[in-house]
């Protein structure tokens, strides 16, 4: 009926509504809606005596993209887009002795909408550009309760003064943001040609984790009337060459990100079960750079590729380590990859994956206390990340045996190990009290897959 194309998909939580519509030979039109709904969470005992915690995000959204072609030279992108976040940052019950106990936070509610418009450029046959603007707007909303805050000493946690009680969908809090962004690329002859790129972005999304490693008890919260978007601007420039006919492709990227309204946490801070948890928040500015290279063999027998960078990523929040730069928790200032295959038959292929990236920073005492016999850990310089957990490396061999190679229908089988050497990554790092002696302090390293994994498989595809 002219009315274009449709589709479904629906998987993991996560349902998506496309519409595409073509009015002409210029203007056409990709829609779509979705609905997901990420949650996590755990559960220890039973009904009689234990503990259930869970958290979900669920997201409502619908996007319009217009696609104009007005000549050969321009592709120009407009359109926008709106989403309804629903925040359950945590539904906790503890049972004992039979008794429910709810001890749930309450649920938050937000709104993000944005219009954009951009376009790709094709100067000359060596220049081409991609430019746009987007306007985001955010909306913290009710049904909820706002907190005002009282002035304190930098570092220690603050107090709601007073609150008011807002309605459903009242608006709370509302930001607005200017988003531009820029990138060109020039060929300089055939086999080279350099990039160069600017882009804002913000952020009205931010995770809660003052862990050394990711956990299930991570908290996803809004932007509130308190807690400000994150803001990042990201320069970018790289040279990019193919040499022996294209058999090998290289590269080299540098970049520089900084950022503002970081969020960072007091001492003793506490994440769950907080609905002030905005008192025991500190912000700051942030700033990562670095060196990326690549090289990437795509004909022949054996191919792979090589990826290395070498970056810093880093945070100032006064009065937080002693108010200088510390790495976040994402440092990494070493990241190696190699892959690569080799087809020893037509039939037969082996494969090679090594991974090393340096350890995750982590704040460890530097001194103890003991009272009555109790010891105390102690940072004396109240450094933040003043140590590292032990490098992350591995190495994942396989073997791939084609059984049947046709067109539009293969059978493969796979015999692999992962982490051939058995190498015991540290998830974590932690410190207790020795138990045989508690006046020594001891470090345990705490390993997710700490030993080698082989495996058979069996691929097919018709």
């Amino acid at each position: 009926f002219g009315l274009g194309t449709f589709g479904f998909d629906w998987g993991n939580g996560t349902g998506k509504l496309r519409w595409n519509h073509i009015f002409n030979n210029k203007l056409f039109l990709n829609a779509s809606a979705f609905y997901s709904n990420y949650s996590y969470g755990f559960n220890v005992g039973g009904e009689e005596d234990g503990f259930d915690w869970s958290s979900n995000i669920i997201n409502y959204s619908f996007k319009p993209e217009f696609i104009y072609y007005p000549n050969s030279a321009h592709t120009i992108k407009f359109g926008g887009q709106a989403i309804l976040y629903d925040f359950v940052p945590g539904k906790a019950f503890f049972f004992s002795n039979g008794v429910r106990n709810d001890i749930s936070m309450k649920d938050r509610r937000a709104m993000e909408n944005a219009i954009y418009v951009g376009d790709e450029y094709k100067v000359n046959g060596r220049l081409s550009m991609e430019y746009g603007i987007r306007l985001s707007n955010y909306l913290f909303l009710g049904k909820g309760t706002a907190y005002t805050y009282n002035d304190t000493t930098p570092g220690a946690r603050r107090f709601a003064t007073s609150s008011k009680e807002y309605g459903n969908f009242e608006v709370i809090k509302p930001y607005n943001n200017i988003e531009p962004r820029i990138s060109a690329k020039y060929q300089l002859n055939e086999t080279s040609s350099v990039k160069a790129s600017y882009n804002r972005m913000a952020q009205y999304i931010h995770l809660m984790s003052n862990t050394a490693a990711a956990s299930p008890t991570d908290i996803w919260q809004p932007s509130t009337g308190d807690l400000k978007p994150q803001l990042a601007d990201q320069w970018a420039a790289g040279y990019f060459k193919n040499l022996f006919d294209n058999k090998i492709e290289t590269s080299i990227e540098v970049y520089y990100k900084q950022s503002q309204n970081q969020v960072n946490y007091i001492d003793g801070a506490e994440i769950l079960f907080n609905e002030t948890i905005e008192g025991d928040l500190l912000y700051g500015d942030g700033r990562a750079y670095g060196l990326e290279l690549y090289v990437k063999k795509n004909v022949g027998k054996f191919t792979g590729w090589v990826s290395y960078t070498l970056s810093r990523t880093e945070l100032k929040v006064d009065p937080l380590n002693n108010f200088k730069w510390f790495p976040t928790r994402y440092d990494k200032p070493h990241n190696l990859s190699i892959t690569g295959s080799y087809e020893i038959t037509k039939k037969i292929t082996a494969g090679a994956n090594f991974i090393f990236t340096t350890g995750t920073p982590a704040t460890f005492p530097t001194n103890k206390v003991v009272i009555q016999n109790w010891v105390l850990p102690h940072n004396h310089e109240g450094n933040r990340n003043n140590s590292r957990i032990p490098d992350y490396h591995r190495l994942d061999l396989s073997v791939t045996f084609a059984l049947s190679k046709k067109e539009n229908r293969q059978h493969d089988l796979v015999v692999s190990c992962y982490n051939i050497y058995n190498r015991r990554n540290a998830f974590t790092v932690f410190v207790r009290p020795n138990e045989e002696n508690p006046r020594n302090t001891e470090a345990i390293r705490y390993s997710m897959l700490g030993t080698f994994v082989p495996a058979v498989s069996y691929n097919f595809s018709f």
